[in-house]
């Protein structure tokens, strides 16, 4: 019972927080489960399923009576599925540490640069061209890699790519970000299960505190607007990209 209670309250404060802010509930819930003596690979797969019934209805909360790119949205995450299976590749054979330092790198770089320019991702940008449009397909298979490898901050990236090349606000990015880690999530999930790492008594309690985490953050982050989506934003992908440096 103590287990499911520590799994039930830390994937549903976590997903609360990274729901508003992309910021990335991995990087709370698998320290957690590896600190309870759970192996990376079945945490990392407790971390993917329940972050397939929490993404859509986030997904939802954001993209609600807006258009939908829906070519766009298919496209990035077919093509970040090559990604995927690389990233799964390296959970069951390679040490994290590494690469989790370069990506907080990024993470506070990205952060740091939406901070100074203050109109980002407040308002949609109409104006792309189509090149800068076509470039975002480019950043997929990379995208997907790190998504199933551990991904963390992954909304954060995706959000400021997807604000440059589709002229995106922060709602929008953070609701097409979700729909695509869904497919990317199920997809990364499927392979750890087959492969037989899951632990159902692990997985419920995740899946129970990340549905409702994810659902009330995306709620309300939507209803306060984007400069309280970008204040999430940089404050607590400010914070993921300090613990992912520090290895913390």
């Amino acid at each position: 019972m103590e287990t499911f209670v520590i799994l039930l309250v830390t994937s549903f404060f976590a997903t609360l927080l990274s729901s508003m802010s992309g910021g990335g509930a991995s990087a709370i819930i698998v320290p957690v489960m590896l600190w309870m003596g759970i192996p990376f690979p079945v945490a990392a797969a407790a971390q993917k399923v329940s972050a397939t019934f929490w993404v859509l209805p986030a997904s939802h909360n954001y993209l609600r009576d807006r258009d939908v790119d829906w070519r766009f949205l298919l496209g990035f995450a077919a093509l970040g599925l090559v990604g995927v299976y690389v990233g799964y590749l390296i959970v069951i054979s390679l040490d994290a540490h590494v690469v989790k330092r370069a990506v907080g790198s990024v993470i506070l770089v990205l952060v740091a640069y939406t901070y100074f320019k203050r109109d980002l991702g407040l308002v949609k940008d109409h104006v792309c061209s189509p090149l800068r449009r076509a470039a975002a397909y480019v950043f997929a298979p990379v995208l997907g890699l790190y998504e199933s490898f551990f991904g963390a901050g992954n909304g954060i990236v995706f959000s400021i790519l997807a604000m440059h090349t589709r002229g995106f606000d922060f709602a929008d990015a953070l609701g097409y970000y979700y729909s695509i880690a869904f497919l990317w999530c199920l997809a990364t999930l499927v392979l750890f299960i087959s492969n037989g790492y899951y632990d159902m008594m692990v997985m419920i309690p995740t899946i129970v505190g990340s549905l409702a985490g994810g659902f009330l953050g995306s709620r309300y982050a939507k209803y306060k607007g984007n400069k309280f989506i970008k204040m999430m934003f940089v404050t607590i992908g400010g914070a993921l990209g300090l613990k992912l440096v520090l290895g913390l």
